[in-house]
């Protein structure tokens, strides 16, 4: 088949701002070893030359199309690719990360090989100067329909050590692309930070298989300690509302499985982390303490306690969890947020390309 006509895989790159890293981007795609492909790039209206580079990728390959359009967001951007797609399956990469050259030729073999509905593979966190591989806590290869509902349903929105489930990270996966438009898997386009999460776990929920390639570190997430990720942004707080929200709208009803803790401890999650990213905020500490106040006496965060299982942390952890119950915005700033703060509990490092960690010392 042709694979400007007939792609095997499309794979789908939001563009904004990245003309440092786009090149290193697009060419770890051109250097694959399955060559099957068609490459969409959104340029996301780049005030740099990010869209001229996209041009320039354009006229060299095909394969390549570009889009420029105003500036939207990623989950917009990607929407527009999924609309596009023409590929049996899709990929998601971020335009400042890289891949290694098999991971499109042993995805889509095996995605092949077992009529796969979703496949996920590991990938390393990398600066200039660090690089980390992750893992997931979930056994390597097959899984039925049975399978998922037996062993990974109970981590589909959340474990309940309070961290993102697996699937937290698109850019890991091949999906097939008419899964996601029979069951209308779509980013939520006024989502802007996270908005992986509830993709995936609707991912999960509706697939008939999927497969684990465990230890196989294809994809690689540069990691930048000044991104918005990394940064204080009070905005994070209302897109983190809308997940809980739409996830509590979207699986409070399933037969299936009992999801309710796991929503529960998905806001505890976004607390903790909102909560924590103060600490970066340039306020003053009475405007922090009515910061922190403020989260602590959401509805939503209320709402957290009721029928709550003690989530499995450390005592640490749970000391700052009591803090949020009993809503003690100035005990939490001195024992957490404060420079000698007695309780040090590490910035929960969100992102919606990686597996989040949280570091108690």
């Amino acid at each position: 088949m042709d694979p400007i006509t007939s792609p095997k895989i499309s794979v789908v790159i939001p563009v904004y701002n990245v003309e440092k890293y786009l090149q290193r981007c697009i060419d770890s795609i051109l250097s694959q070893t399955f060559q099957e492909f068609e490459v969409i790039l959104i340029d996301d209206g780049s005030k740099d030359s990010s869209g001229q580079i996209c041009d320039e990728y354009a006229k060299k390959d095909k394969r390549i199309k570009v889009v420029h359009k105003e500036n939207a967001r990623v989950s917009a951007a990607r929407n527009d690719g999924i609309k596009m797609a023409k590929g049996k399956y899709i990929s998601f990469i971020d335009s400042d990360d890289w891949i290694e050259a098999a991971m499109y030729r042993d995805m889509f073999s095996k995605a092949e090989e077992l009529s796969l509905d979703l496949i996920m593979c590991d990938f390393k966190k990398k600066s200039k100067d660090y690089e980390d591989k992750r893992t997931q806590p979930i056994r390597e290869g097959y899984y039925s329909k049975e399978d998922i509902m037996n062993e990974l349903f109970q981590s589909l929105i959340m474990f309940d050590y309070v961290e993102f489930p697996p699937t937290i990270s698109n850019c890991v996966c091949l999906f097939r692309l008419e899964f996601l438009r029979t069951y209308s898997i779509y980013y939520d386009e006024d989502v802007h930070y996270g908005e992986d999460s509830i993709f995936g776990s609707k991912a999960l929920y509706h697939a008939i298989n999927f497969y684990y390639l465990k230890n196989h570190f294809y994809y690689n997430y540069f990691y930048n300690p000044t991104s918005t990720t990394n940064t204080y942004n009070a905005k994070k707080w209302d897109s983190f509302l809308k997940i809980n929200y739409r996830l509590e709208r979207y699986f409070q009803g399933g037969d299936e499985f009992n999801f309710p803790q796991q929503i529960k401890i998905n806001m505890l999650y976004f607390t903790l982390y909102t909560l924590g990213q103060i600490k970066y905020s340039e306020s003053n500490v009475q405007d922090r303490i009515i910061m922190i106040r403020n989260i602590m006496h959401h509805p939503k965060v209320r709402d957290i306690f009721e029928d709550l299982e003690a989530p499995k942390v450390s005592w640490k952890m749970k000391i700052v969890i009591l803090l949020i119950k009993y809503k003690m915005g100035r005990l939490y700033n001195l024992l957490v947020l404060n420079k000698r703060r007695l309780v040090r509990l590490g910035a929960f490092t969100f992102s919606p390309k990686n597996v989040t960690n949280q570091t108690i010392d």
